[in-house]
């Protein structure tokens, strides 16, 4: 990602899944950015049939998410957000672009045209490190927003990260 061509507003997304399959996500957090600025936020859990794997991480379980609403009710939420907004930030983007699309894909709607961009990406060429999200953050001496795992912390984290590596992006994080 070159950091001239993030805009100035964007939307901060991060998803939770409830096993390896992308087309199980089971929680969505996302933030919208306007110059440097949270305006509007959006979390939901996902209703999700079957076991859940990822408890220990996550912290929900099976019970949290059978009363949950369905994906194209959440993404109604996460559109309501994102507005005119088309630019996507997440931490590993690749992660959450994969489970949105397989989401969409298995309940057979289209997706508007959108641009993800990874926080991870835009840290590991600015520093030199693959870390965690909230190594990232410790290493810029920035708080962690929450509960890491919690899908609206995560990314408000991730905004968080892009807007310190933005405002300065020689910036090398202390050891």
């Amino acid at each position: 990602m070159r950091t001239a061509t993030l805009p100035d507003r964007f939307v901060a997304i991060d998803v939770e899944t409830a096993s390896r399959s992308p087309a199980r996500i089971c929680a969505v957090g996302a933030a919208r950015m306007e110059f440097g600025q949270e305006t509007r936020s959006y979390r939901s859990l996902v209703h999700v049939d079957g076991r859940v794997r990822f408890t220990h991480i996550h912290g929900l379980t099976a019970a949290d998410l059978r009363a949950a609403p369905l994906w194209p009710d959440v993404w109604r939420g996460v559109i309501d957000v994102m507005g005119e907004i088309r630019t996507l930030v997440a931490f590993r983007a690749s992660f959450d672009r994969a489970a949105i699309l397989a989401m969409s894909a298995h309940y057979g709607f289209r997706l508007p045209r959108l641009r993800f961009v990874c926080a991870a990406d835009l840290f590991e060429t600015q520093h030199g490190s693959k870390l965690s999200l909230s190594a990232c953050l410790e290493a810029l001496r920035i708080p962690f927003p929450g509960r890491p795992h919690e899908p609206l912390a995560d990314a408000r984290a991730a905004a968080a990260l892009v807007l310190a590596c933005l405002a300065a992006p020689d910036a090398v994080p202390p050891p």
